[in-house]
């Protein structure tokens, strides 16, 4: 039998295809998934990839011999399936992508009643026991096909907070957009923009599941390459990029500079009025700083897209956002949303007066921050407890999400990638020569251990 259990990641499903996942696999999945569930309409999108329209029929096959119905979304983002999920209060659904990953890869993200994702915490390992019994229940009567596109409601739910137009102090027309869609599904996402500001440029706007463009995973910096070119070529106001299911969003100011997810959480907050705000160990420490300042009280959450939305929903909280381009809003049942972060982050924007990306950056960036580092690491349980050992003499630690490690001048996260073999480490200093001292001193440890 087929090694099914390193499919099953914590949020997800997501393997090589067909050397991992393939179509065999999808429709035991399938089956599995109705009988876990119950459900009797399950909802399915897919992104760009040239093996989910495959993955698609498979999935279809084994959910209606199961008796369930299925819901066709289409290709779409996984923001607009999680839309689809809310508004027509489907039972159960399935967004089949591998979202930042390489072409080869694909994957299920599971979801019941209103987008909450199914993980390994809440059914994804029981769903995984019962395709290795591959015992199911014979259904009485076949499932049914249906279609249900869904772009002109979310468009209509995104462009709802967008400014009024009497809010905003900048010419539209002199306001400069590129946009790098990254060849993935986000078409939606992008159209929204080009219907709102006059001057918008699209780079990879062709839906590829081979990704020619580049790699659909915006925090790797070659990936932004095309992006920061044309901005710069163009003289534009910012550069956005979304990953391959338009689920993850990243910014880049007018000089081609990356601006930090967690800074653009913290210029965010200035549009909250209370309530809480959720952020993971990897944000600077100004999040919580600056939460402070407006009387927000801002809560340390493990990081991943589950975590984060177990977190928003636990504590009702208005806002969450994470380190690799997730954000998570109230208004959308506690889900991420790459395309409401965008309009978001530009309702701010366009509100304010002559302010540059970059100088509202600075605003919210005032300490150094190494961004996120990756090791490969063979012996992770011994980079680990070395790390412990050798700073033992920390203020404070935290192991909520790795291992973090509290100084009067410093600060840093280390943990194991939940979607890649490797050792992610961020670190934060209140001056450059600190942060250079602190960086080395983490390279020189973790050398130790491979």
């Amino acid at each position: 039998m087929a090694n099914y259990d390193i499919l099953f990641k914590a949020y997800d499903i997501r393997g090589i295809y067909p050397k991992e996942l393939d179509t065999k696999f999808a429709q035991l999945f399938a089956k599995a998934f109705v009988q876990h569930t119950n459900a009797s309409e399950i909802a399915i999108g897919y992104d760009g990839r040239a093996s989910s329209k495959k993955l698609f029929e498979a999935l279809v096959k084994g959910i209606t011999e199961q008796g369930a119905n299925v819901m066709d979304l289409g290709l779409c983002s996984t923001p607009m399936s999680y839309f689809a999920m809310i508004e027509g209060k489907y039972d159960a659904g399935i967004m089949i992508t591998a979202s930042h990953n390489p072409p080869n890869y694909n994957g299920f993200k599971m979801m019941s009643k209103l987008g909450r994702p199914i993980h390994s915490g809440n059914g994804a390992n029981e769903i995984l026991e019962m395709i290795k019994e591959g015992e199911f229940q014979k259904a009485k009567k076949k499932g049914k096909v249906k279609k249900k596109n869904w772009s002109k409601e979310y468009i209509k739910f995104l462009r709802g907070f967008f400014p009024n137009k009497k809010k905003i102090k900048r010419n539209l027309k002199d306001f400069k957009l590129v946009i790098d869609q990254s060849n993935g599904s986000g078409v939606v996402e992008v159209d929204l923009l080009k219907g709102f500001f006059p001057s918008v440029k699209v780079i990879n706007g062709r839906v590829s599941g081979n990704f020619p463009g580049h790699e659909p995973d915006p925090m790797k910096p070659q990936n932004r390459k095309q992006l920061v070119k044309e901005v710069k070529k163009a003289k534009a106001a910012m550069g956005i990029i979304f990953d391959g299911d338009a689920d993850r969003v990243c910014f880049v100011d007018e000089k081609g500079n990356f601006v930090r997810p967690d800074i653009l959480l913290s210029a965010m907050l200035d549009d909250i009025k209370k309530g809480k705000v959720i952020y993971d160990p990897r944000s600077s420490k100004y999040v919580k700083e600056k939460c402070a300042k407006l009387g927000l009280q801002a809560i340390l959450s493990k990081a991943g897209r589950t975590n984060m939305t177990e977190a928003m929903r636990s504590e009702q909280a208005e806002v969450a956002g994470e380190g690799s381009g997730h954000y998570f809003f109230k208004e959308f049942k506690y889900l991420d949303c790459a395309g409401l972060a965008t309009v978001k982050i530009l309702n701010w924007f366009l509100k304010k007066d002559d302010l540059k990306l970059s100088e509202i950056a600075q605003e919210n960036d005032p300490y150094f921050h190494s961004g996120e580092m990756n090791f490969k690491v063979k012996n992770q349980s011994k980079a680990f407890l070395i790390m412990e050992q050798a700073f033992a003499d920390a203020s404070s630690s935290l192991f909520i999400d790795g291992m973090s490690a509290y100084y009067a001048d410093y600060w840093f996260n280390i943990r194991k990638s939940n979607t890649e073999p490797v050792i992610r480490i961020n670190a934060e200093a209140n001056t450059k020569e600190k942060l250079d001292e602190i960086t080395k001193k983490l390279n020189k440890i973790l050398d130790m251990a491979k």
